[in-house]
C-alpha cells in the first residue's frame, strides 16, 4: 500500500491540471481571510492563530497540515491585513506558502454593513523528497532526475459585504496562474501551472434565543480542470464562548465541530471529518481530525 500512495500522491501533485491545488480545511469560518482576501479585518477582531489537520492516517504518508495566521483591523485607515503561513504535505510533495492578504473597507453611514475589495499575494514552494520515490519508482525513473522544488508567486482579489447578520463574499486566487516546469522538457507530465481557484460564500446570523444564535453557511469552489466542491452547515453559538458546527462537503464528507473560549481571550477549535467518499471502503483511520488556537489581540 505505501507504494500505491506514494505513486498516487506524486501523480497528484504532478498533475495540476487535474486536482485542488490549495489546501482546504473544515473550520472555514474561521479562516475568511485565507479564502477571500478583501475579509481581511472584517470582523474587527484582531488576532492571531495557529492550526492543524491532518486526514487518512491509515495511509502511510497521509495528508497534514499545519498553519500560523493573523489578522487584524486597521481601523485608522478603514482598511484590514492578513497572513497566513502554512506547510502541507502529502507523501514525497509538500507545498510551503506565505499569503499576504490586505482589504479595503467602505462603511455605510449607520456603520452597520461595510464592504470591502481585497488584494492578496501569495508565495509557493512546491517540493518532493526524492529519498521517498527511489523505492516506488526506481532510480531510473526521469522523475528522479528533475528538479527537487520549485518556486512561484501569484496573486489574488476579492470582495465581501456584511451588515453584520448577512455575508457574503467572492473571491478568485492564482490569478496569474504562474507556470511549474519541474524538468526542462517541454509538455512533460513534471511541467504544469497554477490555476484559478474561485471561492463563494455566505453566511447569516440568525438570533433563536437569549445570546444564542444559529449560523447557516455555505462555501462553493470551483476550480479549473477539477470538479467543483460545495460545503454547506450550521453552527450554533451561545454567547460567543461555547459553538458547535455540522457541516456536509457533498458527495465526501460530514465535519463536526466544536469551540470554547477560555479566560475571554482564546478559543480552542476541534473537528472531525467522516469521509463517505473516496476512502471509506478503507478499514479505519479514513478521517480527518482538525485543531486551531486563536488568541484576540483587541482590547474589549
Amino acid at each position: 500500500m505505501r507504494k500505491i500512495f506514494l505513486a498516487t500522491s506524486l501523480f497528484c501533485f504532478f498533475s495540476v491540471a487535474h486536482a485542488q491545488q490549495l489546501h482546504f480545511m473544515s473550520q472555514y469560518l474561521q479562516h475568511n481571510s485565507m479564502y477571500n482576501p478583501a475579509a481581511a479585518g472584517v470582523s474587527e477582531n484582531n488576532q492571531i492563530g495557529a492550526a492543524y489537520r491532518s486526514q487518512w492516517s491509515s495511509f502511510p504518508g497521509h495528508p497534514t497540515t499545519t498553519m500560523l495566521y493573523g489578522d487584524f483591523e486597521l481601523k485608522k485607515y478603514t482598511s484590514g491585513i492578513a497572513a497566513y503561513l502554512y506547510r502541507d504535505e502529502t507523501g514525497p510533495t509538500s507545498r510551503s506558502g506565505v499569503q499576504l492578504a490586505y482589504s479595503y473597507h467602505i462603511k455605510a453611514r449607520n456603520d452597520k454593513s461595510r464592504f470591502a475589495i481585497g488584494l492578496e499575494l501569495r508565495g509557493l514552494q512546491y517540493a518532493i523528497d526524492k529519498t521517498k520515490l527511489s523505492d516506488a519508482l526506481g532510480n531510473n525513473d526521469p522523475v528522479l532526475a528533475g528538479a527537487e522544488s520549485k518556486f512561484a508567486f501569484d496573486a489574488g482579489a476579492g470582495v465581501y459585504w456584511t451588515n453584520k447578520k448577512l455575508s457574503v463574499g467572492a473571491a478568485v486566487s492564482q490569478l496569474i496562474e504562474s507556470k511549474l516546469a519541474f524538468s526542462d522538457v517541454p509538455n512533460a507530465t513534471t511541467n504544469g501551472k497554477l490555476y484559478r481557484h474561485y471561492n463563494f460564500s455566505a453566511n447569516y446570523k440568525i438570533q433563536t434565543g437569549d445570546d444564542i444564535y444559529i449560523i447557516p453557511n455555505a462555501m462553493v469552489r470551483v476550480i479549473e480542470n477539477s470538479p467543483s466542491e460545495y460545503d454547506f452547515g450550521a453552527k450554533v453559538d451561545y454567547q460567543d464562548k461555547v459553538w458547535w458546527d455540522l457541516n456536509w462537503r457533498v458527495n465526501q464528507s460530514w465535519s463536526i465541530q466544536a469551540g470554547l473560549k477560555i479566560l475571554q481571550k482564546i478559543r480552542v477549535n476541534y473537528s472531525y471529518d467522516i469521509y463517505t467518499s473516496p476512502i471509506s471502503v478503507f478499514d479505519g483511520g479514513s478521517g480527518a481530525h482538525e485543531i486551531s488556537l486563536q488568541f484576540d489581540l483587541k482590547k474589549k
